[in-house]
């Protein structure tokens, strides 16, 4: 029995509620591992923008699939993907043929932790990001405010230095 690698993105229309989403999703995984497939991965990556309208939809919410299986899995997968109203795009590559499956599931296991590694690193970059941005509108509203009271101060100036300059002055007592 030769078992192969394959990898799968399909799009699901994004405006579904949590449970069709999660009712599709359960479908295909059970198209896969019924036809005797084993799913190594299974990554969410959200709601996309999309490259083009596909079914009057601009977004689609992206899953990847990765599995091992017979070369009957994908068409399984693909017989329910079809039926599927909901589903609006999908494709399955072949990584590789006559792979050992231990082998594949360590190295899905490993691109998988080194993915969960970046994406933390990234949250962290972002965070740290924002707070930079955060700080320096901080010291730009400061900056602001001191220069709103310097002006306030320079104008009661000007109206006291006004004011003096025109009230008479003092008739001397003769």
């Amino acid at each position: 029995m030769l078992i192969h690698e394959y990898e799968t993105i399909y799009v699901v229309r994004p405006d579904l509620d949590e449970a069709d989403s999660e009712r599709i999703h359960e479908k295909i995984n059970n198209a896969i591992t019924q036809a005797g497939g084993e799913i190594l991965v299974r990554e969410d990556w959200g709601r996309r923008k999309m490259a083009y309208i596909i079914r009057k939809q601009i977004q689609g919410h992206y899953v990847y699939l990765n599995y091992v299986g017979e070369a009957g899995v994908p068409i399984q997968f693909e017989r329910q993907a079809n039926l599927e109203d909901n589903l609006v795009r999908y494709i399955t590559v072949r990584l590789g043929e006559n792979v050992d499956a231990e082998e594949r599931r360590v190295i899905a296991e490993e691109r998988q932790r080194k993915r969960a590694e970046k994406a933390a690193h990234e949250a962290q970059l972002r965070e740290q990001r924002e707070a930079r941005n955060a700080e320096m509108n901080a010291r730009a509203e400061r900056h602001q405010r001191e220069r709103e009271r310097e002006r306030e101060r320079e104008r009661a100036a000007r109206e006291e230095v006004a004011q003096s300059e025109e009230a008479p002055a003092p008739a001397s007592a003769e």
